[in-house]
């Protein structure tokens, strides 16, 4: 995403981390450059974006090395992380914008509903433009059809993540009842 090439065996994560636990900082820090000094290739930052992520990595060797992305739910949320990216001289390689239907995402209150995943990717979208920023933005939360992908493409993202849809494949590992709830739904 940030201009190396993408290798088949590179390895990504996704790390959480509940900013209400105690010493929240010291475990995330340990995690991210434990992750880094294991060689992982790119980490992407969610649920709570913690701001200091950046400043707990920014010491590690291969800091700059490898792809970084950002969870965010709004223009608001992305403008605080670049600040903090901004003070350790790092910019995220990506960031996935979520929308209300994003399983799991806890950036909407009861109010979700007035929010859809295209306002805010094109929210996202015009205010990486306009900053000229070179972060790859990916919609995710709401993508469920081909005709979907092909307009968030033609709209300026990058890539698009699915999850729901998967739930119900082989794979997926779900129970054959719980898959069967999804279909009914």
């Amino acid at each position: 995403l940030s201009g190396r090439k993408l290798r088949l065996d590179s390895l990504w994560i996704n790390v959480m981390e509940k900013l209400t636990m105690g010493s929240a900082g010291d475990t995330l820090g340990v995690r991210l450059n434990a992750a880094m000094d294991a060689g992982i290739d790119g980490i992407t930052l969610s649920a709570g974006l913690h701001n200091q992520s950046l400043r707990l990595m920014s010491e590690n060797k291969r800091f700059h090395e490898m792809d970084i992305g950002i969870i965010v739910s709004s223009v608001r949320a992305l403008k605080i992380f670049l600040r903090s990216g901004k003070r350790v001289n790092r910019l995220p390689d990506y960031v996935i914008v979520e929308g209300p239907l994003a399983g799991g995402h806890l950036g909407f209150g009861d109010d979700w509903a007035d929010y859809s995943l295209r306002d805010v990717f094109n929210e996202v979208m015009e205010f990486v433009r306009a900053e000229n920023l070179p972060i790859a933005v990916i919609p995710a939360g709401g993508v469920f059809t081909g005709t979907d992908a092909v307009e968030y493409f033609q709209a300026g993202a990058s890539a698009v993540q699915l999850a729901t849809r998967f739930t119900v494949t082989k794979e997926a590992g779900l129970p054959d009842d719980v898959k069967q709830k999804y279909f009914l739904a």
